[in-house]
């Protein structure tokens, strides 16, 4: 409002000094519609700016808010994912110490029962093999006595063996047997040496079932077993395998919760600051604006009534009054009139130039050369207003550019953090197919066990068979042996 003031007032005193003969009226309110315009203009202008700064602010405050509200729900999230993952890390470890032990108890069971049955085993055949030879020998001798060739029998390797079970009978036989030894010979009597070796062979057949029966029976209970404890064993396993996979991907993706969780916490503490500047920004901006738009409103209505008071009946008679060879009394009124004027314009703006001014102007004897020194200041005032206006439009741009570094800095964040859980996404199937690794290892290393088991079963039958083919291999001899002794 001041500069249209000073503007009118400075264009009426240099009309009224210069004392022209032209009516400048005209040319005056020209030159204050055009000030009218730019006013509008500028106003215009600061208007659409300040539009689209307020539309930054409230997008930006949207953004910022929905952005750490966002933050806050993620950081609620993770800090609760964290505790679950941690509880069920911490019960499948424990679980896993379980399933480690009882592979470890059925593991020991199975070596147990392999190292007892072996022992049971070697028992089984040392007795079967003395039982068969035994009762070869004892079924040689009832056939050598009934054909009365006990000397030649006794003489023979089957023989020797007979005379082992001799000194290995019970006492209810023993002494007969002995007796029968010592005499080698055939008669009443050995009719009851028949009896009683046939009475021991089958003692010794008996003895041999019931041995062989029992093997059969130990071999079937350590079949079933191994099988039982193998399949312990194998599920152990499993849930070995599993539940250090499931750990092993907990402890990842723990490991990466945690590093989201502080960047998410960075990211939140670090919008809540910005959040905080922008709207210190915004609401200093806008309290500028309304300033500088209450000052051009009533700039305008400065100059909207500075106009009116130029086209005025009583303005355009006392320029006509003032033209050609005018009197000492014409220009003294005129300047009299138009000081008048300009008061009137002054006293609807306020400040303490103004009262200077309209103070000089009221003086009967001073002129305008005082007048115009004040109107000077004031400009030289507006200026520096303006310089600072200039400074003040400067901050803002600086502040808008700030602004838009921090939304490149957020931006080249997320870049990173989703360079990370790439990385985070990389590590976790680098570790999947390591599991997987281990996972066929184990199998393979099962099925070697498993192909070990049968074929240590195998040798073992056909251990047995050989064993039978080799008793029967030996009952042929003897029987061969015998019938070229006879």
């Amino acid at each position: 409002m001041r500069v249209a003031v000073t503007f009118a007032l400075a264009t009426t005193v240099s009309a009224t000094s210069e004392g022209s003969t032209a009516n400048p009226i005209r040319r005056v309110v020209s030159m204050l519609q055009a000030m009218q315009k730019k006013v509008e203009q500028e106003g215009e202008e600061a208007e659409e700016l300040f539009a689209k700064f307020e539309c930054y602010c409230n997008k930006n405050d949207e953004k910022l808010v929905k952005s750490i509200a966002d933050g806050e729900q993620k950081i609620s999230d993770l800090k609760t994912a964290q505790e679950s993952d941690a509880a069920e890390k911490k019960q499948i470890d424990e679980e896993l110490k379980q399933h480690k032990e009882e592979r470890a108890a059925a593991n020991d069971a199975v070596e147990q029962a392999t190292s007892m049955r072996k022992k049971e085993n070697g028992a089984f055949e040392s007795e079967s093999a003395d039982l068969t030879a035994n009762l070869k020998a004892m079924k040689a001798a009832v056939a050598a006595i009934e054909k009365g060739v006990s000397g030649a029998f006794l003489q023979s390797n089957e023989g020797a063996v007979f005379r082992h079970v001799v000194q290995a009978a019970s006492d209810e036989y023993k002494s007969d047997l002995e007796a029968f030894l010592q005499s080698s010979q055939t008669g009443a009597g050995s009719d009851e040496i028949v009896g009683i070796l046939k009475t021991m062979v089958d003692e010794m057949t008996a003895r041999l079932d019931e041995i062989t029966h029992n093997e059969g029976e130990a071999v079937e209970n350590f079949n079933s077993l191994i099988s039982a404890k193998n399949a312990e064993i194998a599920a152990a396993q499993e849930a070995i395998e599993s539940k250090t996979a499931r750990s092993g991907e907990l402890a990842v993706k723990i490991a990466t919760d945690a590093n989201d969780l502080k960047a998410t916490q960075k990211a939140v503490t670090a919008d809540e600051g910005y959040l905080e500047e922008l709207k210190k920004g915004c609401k200093q901006g806008s309290a500028d604006y309304e300033e500088t738009r209450k000052d051009r409103a009533e700039e305008l209505v400065a100059i909207a009534d500075t106009i009116k008071l130029l086209n005025s009946d009583d303005a355009l008679e006392l320029f006509k009054k003032s033209l050609p060879s005018p009197s000492l009394l014409q220009v003294q009124a005129a300047a009299r009139s138009v000081r008048d004027q300009a008061l009137d314009a002054l006293r609807s703006a306020h400040g303490v130039n103004v009262g200077l001014i309209m103070t000089a102007l009221h003086g009967k004897k001073q002129g305008f050369e005082e007048v115009l020194k004040m109107i000077d200041e004031m400009a030289k005032a507006l200026k520096q207003e303006q310089e600072d206006d200039i400074k003040k439009k400067e901050y803002c741009g600086e502040e808008i550019n700030k602004v838009q570094d921090h939304i490149k800095q957020v931006d080249f964040q997320i870049g990173d953090l989703s360079a990370q859980i790439e990385a985070q996404e990389e590590a976790i199937e680098t570790y999947t197919a390591d599991i997987k690794t281990l996972k066929e290892s184990i199998k393979d290393l099962d099925k070697a066990v498993a192909e070990a088991t049968e074929q240590r079963k195998a040798e073992h039958e056909a251990y047995v068979a050989e064993a039978a083919d080799n008793n029967a291999a030996l009952e042929l001899l003897g029987f061969a042996k015998n019938r070229l002794n006879k």
